[in-house]
Parts: structure tokens; C-alpha cells; sequence
């Protein structure tokens, strides 16, 4: 558990293995959780769940025995899981080895190929923009009601804050600039200073080298993040009308007993 006394005088705690925030003895929702609100989770697991069917009733048509094309969708579920566990896990080394070489930290060189590549991109990114380290891992608490972890805050020649998230996904996506955006608005209010400019910096796993792509500030990004946030607001609201229902509703059967 890590407690962080913010600037503007909150106390938060972040439970890493649950990874939550705690903020006056409640959880506080991060910029993720808030992000997933665009693709809504019962929405994709049923698509996938319709697409899962319609293969194993294809292959049913197609003649092929039902142990074995239960065994295939088995296999192909497990291999899945596997691919996205390791994909996460070598954006977290990625992350790890980026943040001890900028803080100048001792740390022995990785020897995964695909994270060492993904890190020297990150090393060449860096030292072409001459940036210094100002903060790294910085949890943010807004008084809005979020909470959010920040990859780096640099400073440049011209001592402008650059404000950079670390990717290593296949492309750049509108749910990384509503984060940037949150950070942004979460570190001004917190720290009273300014960012002067936000960067997604993509690690590709292959052999391309590093994309750096400045995110300018938009009003609308900012307002399409808080309105994701005042969604889940409202998810929260809704799910203790229905519990309270339920406690109701259960109350009343009692008594008729």
C-alpha cells in the first residue's frame, strides 16, 4: 500500500496488487476504470460470446465432432489468455526498466529481446529531446473524484513540461488522449503548475522504431472524459437504487413469511 500526501492536501492510498484508490476511506475510481466506459464490458463479452457460437455452430455443419470442437474453443480461450497476459506483462517491464533509467537507478539490462527493444526505443526517445526527469509514477487525485497514475513528467531545454504515457500497443487510440487529457486536468489542479504539452509515446514490439505523438489540448477531449466520469457517477447511483430495492423487496417477503 502506498499513501501519498497530495499538494493540495489529500491523503491517498494505492493498493497496488488490487490496484484501487483510497480516499477517505472510500475507493475512488481511476482514469481506466472511467476510459472502459466507451466499449462497454457486458457489450464486448456478449459479441464475443455470439462470434464463439457461431464458429462452434459452423463446425458442428461442418461435420466436426462436438468433443473435439469443444476442445478447440477451449484451447483457443486458454492460448488467448496467455497472449494477453503476456502482452501486459511486457508493457510492465517495459514501464519498470524506463523508470529506473531515468531516475538513474541500478538496474541489470533486460534480457527479453522484445523488451529490451521496446526499452531502447524509449532511450533514443529521450535523448533526442534532451528531456530531464521531474516526476515519475506521480499519483493524481482530482477533487472531481478520480484518481490516476502519471508514466513521466520531463522538462525540455526551453523548460516546458512535457506530460508523457508510455505505450506499447500497435497503434495511438481516442481513449489514450482522455487519459492524457485526465492527467493534465488532475495535475494542474493538483500541483498549480502548468503542462505545456503532452505526448503518447509508443513502444513498438516489433522492429519500427519509437512513435512520439504530441496530443494537443482540445476542450472537447477534456468535456468527452468527464462525461465518461459523470457515467460512471451514474452507474454507481443506479446499482444502489437497485440494492436497496433488492433489500427492500426482500424485507417484504420476510415479513409475509
Amino acid at each position: 500500500m502506498t499513501i501519498v500526501n497530495t499538494e493540495h492536501g489529500h491523503t491517498v492510498e494505492f493498493n497496488q496488487e488490487k490496484h484501487v484508490y483510497i480516499h477517505n476511506n472510500e475507493y475512488v475510481v481511476g482514469t481506466s476504470t472511467i476510459l472502459g466506459k466507451l466499449a462497454s464490458p457486458m457489450l464486448e463479452n456478449w459479441k464475443i460470446s455470439n462470434q464463439v457460437n457461431a464458429l462452434k455452430d459452423e463446425m458442428e455443419r461442418q461435420g466436426i465432432p462436438l468433443d473435439k470442437i469443444d476442445s478447440i474453443v477451449i484451447n483457443a480461450k486458454a492460448n488467448a489468455r496467455k497472449q494477453g497476459d503476456g502482452i501486459l506483462s511486457i508493457g510492465s517491464m517495459v514501464h519498470k526498466f524506463c523508470e529506473l533509467w531515468v531516475k538513474g537507478q541500478p538496474f541489470t539490462e533486460p534480457s527479453d529481446p522484445v523488451v529490451k527493444g521496446c526499452f531502447d526505443k524509449f532511450k533514443r526517445f529521450w535523448t533526442k529531446h534532451k528531456l530531464k526527469l521531474i516526476e515519475s509514477e506521480k499519483i493524481l487525485y482530482s477533487e472531481r473524484g478520480f484518481c490516476g497514475t502519471v508514466d513521466l513528467i520531463a522538462e525540455d531545454s526551453q523548460k516546458n513540461l512535457w506530460l508523457i504515457d508510455i505505450k506499447t500497443s500497435k497503434g495511438i487510440f481516442v481513449n489514450m488522449v482522455h487519459q492524457l487529457h485526465a492527467y493534465k486536468l488532475a495535475y494542474e489542479e493538483q500541483t498549480g503548475k502548468k503542462i505545456h504539452k503532452m505526448y503518447v509515446v509508443r513502444l513498438p514490439k516489433d522492429k519500427a522504431d519509437f512513435e512520439a505523438r504530441q496530443i494537443l489540448y482540445k476542450k472537447e477531449h477534456i468535456k468527452a472524459f468527464l462525461g465518461l466520469l459523470h457515467c460512471h457517477k451514474s452507474e454507481l447511483l443506479f446499482n444502489e437504487s437497485v440494492r436497496q430495492y433488492n433489500k427492500l423487496k426482500k424485507g417484504k417477503k420476510n415479513v409475509s413469511k
